[in-house]
């Protein structure tokens, strides 16, 4: 597959542990809210990254975390604006369902926030009054991020809905607490009118789409990499 060039316009943190890079395309890289991108920086094997921008956006964004080793340690940490890194895709078929109107569960976990952001911000942008509901789980509250990007949503759509969740809080704390799919269960134990798409840690995804599945959702109406997302396979 042909690769295309990019450069890189920011690495910012996000937490502790997640650095958010913005590279400007040198071409055309059309793209579905939902996909994944593989990027090849230099001295360094190609990885998959989920893509957290929608699409339209002057910049493509990802969300990488910094495991202490390889190309996403090289990312977070040695990158600087205007190096160079090489772009293949887009690959994924989790993405944004064009042709349905049903009110959205959108599940994320970790770095797993960037298809899912992309998808509910894509979502509102064609549908202002659509039924958007995101739950974010992470483990404690130095995870979570994406804060600002929501409440502006927020602001603008009462339809939406930011849930952040705690699976393991060191402190008392004011966000929802326990595993991710169990508090969407709490709030939804219908399932049935639902579209939902997923993406997080693989026993995440695995917890989360057995739930969905036991309390109605058709398995038409999921939309999800049930392999390892590339959002976190990094």
């Amino acid at each position: 597959m042909i690769e295309k060039v990019a450069k890189v316009v920011a690495v910012e943190p996000v937490t502790h542990d997640i650095r958010r890079l913005r590279l400007r395309m040198e071409q055309d890289f059309a793209f579905r809210a939902g996909q994944y991108a593989r990027l090849r920086f230099h001295g360094h094997e190609p990885r998959d990254y989920s893509i957290a921008s929608k699409p339209g956006d002057d910049h493509v964004e990802f969300h990488i975390r910094d495991v202490g080793a390889g190309a996403s340690a090289h990312a977070c940490r040695d990158l600087k604006p205007g190096d160079e890194v090489r772009v293949q895709g887009p690959f994924g078929e989790a993405v944004l369902c064009d042709i349905s109107d049903r009110p959205m569960l959108v599940i994320a976990g970790g770095s797993g926030l960037a298809p899912m952001g992309a998808i509910v911000e894509t979502a509102l942008a064609r549908d202002p009054t659509r039924s958007v509901q995101l739950y974010f789980g992470v483990r404690t509250e130095r995870d979570l991020y994406g804060q600002e990007r929501f409440d502006a949503l927020l602001s603008r759509h009462p339809n939406f809905r930011f849930v952040p969740v705690l699976s393991a809080p060191d402190s008392t704390t004011r966000y929802r607490t326990g595993l991710v799919g169990d508090v969407v269960l709490a709030d939804h134990p219908d399932l049935s009118g639902f579209d939902a798409y997923l993406a997080g840690p693989p026993a995440m995804v695995a917890h989360a789409r057995d739930l969905l599945f036991d309390h109605g959702l058709p398995p038409d109406r999921l939309f999800a990499d049930l392999s390892p997302t590339p959002s976190t396979v990094s």
